[in-house]
């Protein structure tokens, strides 16, 4: 979980740096807008994901069976 935290904050600091040159571009307005549309999206891709049609949880898919270790080999 804790590669997964970092990967996800490592890769949104060049994002945080095109923020930073948006605002430049843009101005503060214009950056703020940016902002909010980029923040519509996730709900936009929820509402037309196949997630809204879900009614129960899906049922976990089949284990493998894992032979046991052997004892002893190295």
């Amino acid at each position: 979980m804790q590669a997964a935290s970092t990967t996800v904050t490592a890769g949104a600091r060049p994002l945080a740096a095109a923020a930073g040159t948006l605002v430049l571009v843009l101005g503060v307005r214009g950056t703020l807008a940016v902002a909010t549309l980029f923040t519509v999206v996730p709900l936009v891709l929820l509402l037309f994901s196949p997630v809204r049609s879900l009614r129960d949880m899906p049922a976990p898919p089949a284990r493998t069976a894992v032979p046991p270790a052997r004892e002893g080999s190295s």
